[in-house]
């Protein structure tokens, strides 16, 4: 039965491989930046949001330090679930404007702050419309800081109804907890035809 269930997930990564691959050639390039840094720890000014919402930390085997900074005992894990902000998207191509992006961010992370990271975004255009969807990535350690290569699928709504956006945002996260960071925004808008 293991055999067969590796089988099916080897088949399954090779076909969103190949889809992937299949979709990277075809339309309209797009990049830009995203910022997250409402408490202004990178001293650029503060941008962006913790917004409220029914967000809870877990610290597996252990209890919560109630210090937003360090929220659980050192040498444990944390599980965030349903972690609302609020980041700015500023385009640096024409083909897809800048805008405010609502996250839902859920992790579960290691001792060290690492390990997998995913959830939901809408990002509202300046030039209406908004890019709906999901992403997911693995936060590692790079020297003082983590770094989260996010996988994110988009799919439009509104004045950007029937656009498919593939997009990888690699993130630098400076903080344990994502309360500051900087995106590199890369990907390709699919627009119906």
């Amino acid at each position: 039965m293991k055999t067969k269930n590796l089988l099916i997930l080897v088949f399954v990564v090779l076909l969103a491989t190949t889809s992937a691959f299949a979709q990277k050639g075809r339309g309209t390039p797009f990049s830009g930046t995203e910022y997250f840094d409402p408490f202004n720890v990178l001293d650029g000014g503060p941008i962006g949001a913790i917004l409220p919402s029914d967000s809870t930390i877990a610290c597996p085997g252990h209890e919560p330090t109630g210090n937003p900074m360090q929220p659980c005992p050192d040498g444990s894990r944390t599980h965030l679930r349903n972690f609302r902000i609020m980041s700015r998207y500023v385009s640096t191509t024409p083909s897809l404007s800048s805008g405010w992006m609502t996250i839902v961010m859920n992790a579960n992370l290691d001792a060290d702050f690492t390990g997998p990271s995913w959830g939901t975004f809408s990002l509202a255009l300046e030039t209406g419309g908004t890019l709906d969807g999901t992403w997911e990535g693995l936060r590692v350690m790079e020297g003082n800081h983590w770094v989260i290569p996010l996988h994110v699928n988009g799919f439009g709504t509104g004045s950007m109804e029937g656009a498919h956006a593939l997009i990888s945002d690699r993130l630098v996260v400076y903080t344990p907890i994502p309360i500051a960071y900087i995106g590199t925004v890369e990907g390709r808008l699919l627009l119906p035809n």
